[in-house]
Protein backbone atom coordinates (compact mmCIF):
# COMPACT_ATOMS: atom_id res chain seq x y z
CA UNK A 1 0.00 0.00 0.00
CA UNK A 2 3.11 2.87 0.90
CA UNK A 3 4.86 1.41 -1.73
CA UNK A 4 2.01 2.27 -4.10
CA UNK A 5 1.45 5.74 -2.64
CA UNK A 6 5.08 6.60 -3.36
CA UNK A 7 4.37 6.04 -6.84
CA UNK A 8 1.31 7.68 -7.33
CA UNK A 9 2.71 11.06 -5.25
CA UNK A 10 6.01 10.51 -7.77
CA UNK A 11 4.44 10.06 -11.23
CA UNK A 12 2.68 13.32 -10.01
CA UNK A 13 6.03 14.87 -9.30
CA UNK A 14 6.96 14.35 -12.76
CA UNK A 15 3.58 15.10 -14.41
CA UNK A 16 4.32 18.97 -13.60
CA UNK A 17 7.67 18.76 -15.35
CA UNK A 18 8.37 21.22 -17.95
CA UNK A 19 4.25 22.24 -17.20
CA UNK A 20 3.56 25.73 -17.71
CA UNK A 21 0.63 27.53 -16.29
CA UNK A 22 -0.67 31.20 -17.20
CA UNK A 23 -3.70 32.69 -15.97
CA UNK A 24 -4.87 35.87 -16.63
CA UNK A 25 -6.01 37.84 -14.25
CA UNK A 26 -10.12 36.59 -13.19
CA UNK A 27 -12.87 38.78 -11.67
CA UNK A 28 -15.97 37.56 -10.21
CA UNK A 29 -17.58 40.61 -8.21
CA UNK A 30 -20.82 38.28 -8.14
CA UNK A 31 -18.89 35.48 -6.67
CA UNK A 32 -16.84 37.97 -4.70
CA UNK A 33 -13.47 36.32 -5.61
CA UNK A 34 -10.23 36.96 -8.23
CA UNK A 35 -7.51 34.94 -9.20
CA UNK A 36 -4.79 34.77 -11.18
CA UNK A 37 -0.72 34.65 -11.96
CA UNK A 38 1.46 37.52 -11.14
CA UNK A 39 3.40 37.04 -13.76
CA UNK A 40 0.67 36.55 -16.53
CA UNK A 41 -0.85 39.82 -15.10
CA UNK A 42 2.32 41.48 -15.86
CA UNK A 43 3.11 40.45 -18.99
CA UNK A 44 -0.32 40.25 -20.45
CA UNK A 45 -1.04 42.75 -23.36
CA UNK A 46 -3.73 44.68 -21.59
CA UNK A 47 -2.95 48.22 -20.00
CA UNK A 48 -5.73 47.48 -17.41
CA UNK A 49 -5.28 44.07 -15.49
CA UNK A 50 -2.84 44.46 -12.24
CA UNK A 51 -3.42 42.21 -8.97
CA UNK A 52 -1.57 43.12 -5.30
CA UNK A 53 -1.41 42.69 -1.88
CA UNK A 54 0.14 44.43 0.92
CA UNK A 55 0.27 44.45 4.63
CA UNK A 56 1.95 47.08 7.35
CA UNK A 57 3.55 45.87 10.15
CA UNK A 58 0.44 47.13 11.90
CA UNK A 59 -1.86 44.29 11.44
CA UNK A 60 -3.73 45.39 7.93
CA UNK A 61 -3.86 43.96 5.20
CA UNK A 62 -5.11 44.52 1.26
CA UNK A 63 -5.08 42.60 -1.63
CA UNK A 64 -6.26 44.63 -5.06
CA UNK A 65 -7.65 43.51 -8.62
CA UNK A 66 -8.43 44.40 -11.98
CA UNK A 67 -9.26 42.63 -14.67
CA UNK A 68 -8.96 43.33 -18.62
CA UNK A 69 -12.88 44.70 -18.58
CA UNK A 70 -11.60 47.33 -15.67
CA UNK A 71 -13.66 45.58 -13.18
CA UNK A 72 -11.93 46.35 -9.80
CA UNK A 73 -12.23 44.92 -6.42
CA UNK A 74 -10.37 44.84 -3.06
CA UNK A 75 -10.41 43.52 0.29
CA UNK A 76 -9.17 44.06 3.81
CA UNK A 77 -7.92 41.71 7.01
CA UNK A 78 -6.58 42.13 10.54
CA UNK A 79 -6.77 38.12 10.33
CA UNK A 80 -2.94 36.72 11.32
CA UNK A 81 -3.52 33.85 9.05
CA UNK A 82 -4.21 36.02 5.74
CA UNK A 83 -1.34 38.67 6.73
CA UNK A 84 1.04 35.94 6.68
CA UNK A 85 0.19 34.54 3.51
CA UNK A 86 -0.29 37.93 1.84
CA UNK A 87 3.83 38.56 2.88
CA UNK A 88 4.87 34.82 1.42
CA UNK A 89 3.31 36.34 -1.71
CA UNK A 90 6.32 37.13 -4.86
CA UNK A 91 5.92 38.92 -8.20
CA UNK A 92 5.28 35.48 -9.83
CA UNK A 93 3.08 33.87 -7.11
CA UNK A 94 -0.43 32.49 -7.50
CA UNK A 95 -3.18 34.42 -5.86
CA UNK A 96 -6.58 33.65 -5.13
CA UNK A 97 -9.05 35.25 -2.98
CA UNK A 98 -12.50 35.19 -1.65
CA UNK A 99 -14.55 38.60 0.31
CA UNK A 100 -17.72 39.01 1.42
CA UNK A 101 -20.35 41.84 0.90
CA UNK A 102 -18.77 44.59 3.13
CA UNK A 103 -14.84 43.92 1.31
CA UNK A 104 -13.01 41.86 4.23
CA UNK A 105 -11.11 39.21 2.73
CA UNK A 106 -12.65 35.44 3.57
CA UNK A 107 -10.06 33.62 1.99
CA UNK A 108 -6.23 34.31 0.62
CA UNK A 109 -4.35 31.71 -1.49
CA UNK A 110 -0.82 31.81 -2.69
CA UNK A 111 0.82 29.82 -4.77
CA UNK A 112 4.67 29.83 -5.95
CA UNK A 113 5.85 27.04 -8.57
CA UNK A 114 8.03 26.55 -11.67
CA UNK A 115 5.24 25.84 -13.50
CA UNK A 116 3.45 29.60 -12.89
CA UNK A 117 4.47 32.07 -15.40
CA UNK A 118 7.12 34.54 -14.05
CA UNK A 119 6.84 37.69 -14.57
CA UNK A 120 8.94 39.54 -17.80
CA UNK A 121 10.73 43.13 -17.76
Amino acid sequence: MMWGLCVAMGLSAISFAGEKFSSSVSVDATARRFSGNLGTARNGSDSLSYMWCASTGSGVGWCNARDASGVTVSCSTSDAGMLATIRSLNSDSRLEVLYDNVGACTYIYVATGSHFETKGP
